[in-house]
């Protein structure tokens, strides 16, 4: 009998899990130390906390970090790219912009791979699709011998204007596969637009984190069927769909946010029971601080990001990140005291946890403040060592003469100060003032830093949901399967022939029925939303519009509609062209229904005992309230802790908190006229 759902988040420092039983209609979380020698190790050791018969296990979905962590230090696969003869240097020279344009110490990433590792290939498309030159076989031959003698894990194929005809690309992939057991990702595949620096940037990634996905899924699916699990595991996706593990070894870029997705998700549906449309989710762990929005109640989507420097083609939730977490590392340099992104990770992890560790971090920093209890974090599953944290601190402290209470409040201080920015980056920086969001703050460490946060951006409210801890596993038991596909169609809007665009959006439809089918989702239950990117002749960028009627002059006034939102200008008398042509495919899945509560009641409570907390450099005797206590209706005033089983909610003085009807706690900052009432 099928009991259990179950959403799991690998981090940097913590493996997450919801369990949602069925039987009972109640969820269960756990948080267990991330295993880097075998993530697979992590996530067994969480289910196995709650599940004895995995027979009973329904549905099962996952966000893993195998990609992105391959990706980011620098350890993927060894790759050879192939091109189109000519083109030998295409990914060497990139772009001639500057990511950082006032940044003069500013250099290019280096490449994923050397150009003694680019071979060309002779044969040629135009930009319209037709052949000039065949495919040569002679030359396939060669070039496939020499892949054999490279040694290599994986290939990447990017072939000029495939975007518009794959069928070379399509080729040498079959022989490549007659001759080599090693995963090939075509351009065409991954990115079926224009610009080749791009595509080729994108493709490279693929290969280059997809045999250590593989591999990871490889494990993952053999430890679950040995468990007795025979159904499908599903990934979560960077566009903020899931795929099953099968898709996401073709397409392992789909899985380099993974986890972060989650939370999104988890936001957009907890518009859906408070009302807020416009928020800005922070999750905040032990080695990194991801920020991400929902406008109107949707997530953030974006069809380009740029990571470490290298452009990605592919659509992906807008996510923020820096190297701020529970286990940044604080430390000197030139004189001043600096916080991250270097992490302690889960091992040896902070001081406080006792496994060796002896420098700083910002878990040891609260928990020298008092923020933290002891004996009382994750549940008690875990002891903290006081005095471990204290020397870390104290290390740091004797060096700038400060004492260790300054210290460890310099470093939060410092780490509330880059998380505050890189809000800044993802809001400010794109005309968006976040003073009119609310904050959703998750993660083992978020509900800790986010109202501090928002009283540096005088953001006026904080929402910690119900299951803070672990809300990135929570969000992802909320998806739906998820499919993206795009086509070249540079023509100018009044020259439109709506024939050829629908043409195109059949053939994506098409595409995306076969992908989903797979997935076993059936034809008639697989929605689609059209869209189109749209611009103004001789830009070079473009804005996406949703295409809902087909109707060109509807599409033209809300494309400049939306110029003006995004750049405070716009030119209604200017020639529009389309770029490319989107279809996104979902195929619904059975979600755990959620209803909003209602709360009326109010009952101002006490706390369940207080403990003396360092504020702005003074002791303060603070209320300790826990979440197991709280009930709809409850409210009271800070300064007050909040302890959860998985995280710790940090209240200043000066907010008041509330309960509403699904236990979602509310904190707003206290305003004078408040003051003046009481």
């Amino acid at each position: 009998m099928s009991r259990y759902k179950l959403g799991v988040d690998i981090g940097g420092t913590f493996t997450d899990l919801v369990v949602y039983d069925q039987k009972e209609g109640v969820f269960h979380t756990h948080k267990t130390l991330t295993t880097p020698h075998n993530l697979a190790e992590g996530v067994m050791q969480c289910i196995d906390k709650y599940v004895k018969d995995f027979d009973e296990i329904e549905y099962f979905v996952h966000g893993t970090t195998s990609g992105l962590n391959a990706f980011l230090e620098r350890k993927g696969a060894r790759v050879a790219l192939l091109v189109t003869e000519g083109f030998r240097d295409i990914y060497e020279i990139g772009r001639a912009n500057r990511i950082e344009m006032y940044n003069i110490q500013y250099s290019k990433p280096a490449p994923l791979l050397e150009r003694e590792h680019t071979y060309e290939i002779k044969e040629r498309m135009s930009f319209q699709g037709e052949v000039q030159t065949q495919l040569d076989r002679e030359n396939v031959k060669e070039i496939v011998n020499e892949l054999k003698n490279g040694e290599y894990d994986a290939v990447a194929v990017c072939f000029l204007h495939s975007y518009k005809n794959p069928q070379h690309e399509q080729d040498i992939r079959d022989a490549i596969e007659k001759e080599l057991e090693i995963p090939v990702s075509l351009s065409s595949d991954i990115a079926r637009e224009w610009r080749e620096y791009e595509r080729v940037s994108t493709t490279i990634i693929n290969a280059y984190i997809a045999p250590i996905v593989n591999k990871y899924l490889n494990i993952l699916e053999l430890e679950m069927m040995e468990k007795g699990f025979d159904k499908d595991i599903y990934i979560m996706q960077s566009n903020g769909g899931v795929m099953t593990s099968k898709v996401a070894k073709q397409l392992p870029l789909q899985t380099l946010m993974s986890g972060p997705v989650g939370g999104t998700i988890g936001g957009v549906n907890l518009t859906k029971l408070t009302g807020e449309k416009n928020l800005i989710c922070v999750d905040m762990g032990g080695t990194s601080f991801d920020v991400s929005m929902t406008i109107d109640g949707e997530p953030d989507v974006t069809a380009e990001t740029i990571m470490e420097g290298f452009p990605i083609l592919s659509p992906m939730v807008n996510i923020h990140t820096v190297g701020a977490g529970g286990g940044s590392i604080a430390y000197l340099e030139g004189g001043g005291l600096r916080v991250g992104p270097k992490s302690a990770g889960s091992y040896p992890g902070p001081a406080c946890y006792g496994n060796g560790g002896t420098k700083p971090t910002v878990t040891d920093a609260n928990l020298v403040l008092g923020r933290i209890d002891a004996n009382n974090f994750l549940g008690g599953d875990l002891v903290l060592d006081e005095e471990a944290a204290y020397q870390a601190v104290k290390s740091v402290a004797d060096q700038i003469g400060l004492s260790v209470e300054e210290t460890a409040e310099g470093i939060c201080d410092i780490a509330n100060a880059k998380m505050a920015d890189a809000i800044r980056n993802l809001t400010v920086k794109r005309g968006i003032d976040p003073r009119e969001f609310t904050i959703v703050a998750f993660g083992g460490a978020g509900p800790m830093h986010a109202v501090l946060i928002a009283d540096l951006l005088d953001v006026g409210k904080v929402l910690i949901p119900d299951t803070s801890g672990t809300f990135s596993a929570w969000g992802m038991l909320q998806t739906d399967i998820r499919f993206d596909t795009v086509r070249n169609y540079v023509t100018v809007l009044n020259d439109v022939k709506k024939n050829e665009m629908q043409s195109l959006y059949n053939e994506m439809e098409e595409e995306s029925i076969t992908m989903l089918n797979q997935q076993h989702i059936p034809t008639d239950q697989i929605r689609f939303q059209k869209s189109v990117d749209i611009r103004y002749v001789g830009q070079e960028y473009t804005v996406n519009i949703v295409n809902e009627s087909d109707d060109l002059a509807e599409l033209e006034e809300r494309f400049h509609t939306t110029h003006f939102d995004i750049y405070g200008h716009n030119n209604p008398n200017g020639i529009t062209e389309i770029v490319n042509i989107r279809t996104t495919a979902l195929g619904d899945l059975e979600k755990i229904g959620i209803t909003k509560i209602d709360s009326n009641s109010k009952e101002l409570i006490e706390p369940d005992h207080t403990r003396e907390i360092v504020w702005a450099g003074s002791v303060q005797k603070t209320g300790v309230y826990a979440t197991t206590d709280l009930t709809s209706g409850n409210h009271f005033e800070g300064p007050a802790i909040i302890e959860d089983k998985n995280s710790t909610i940090v209240v200043p003085p000066s907010f008041s908190i509330s309960v509403d009807g699904n236990r979602n706690i509310a904190i707003s900052k206290i305003t004078i006229k408040e003051v003046e009432l009481v």
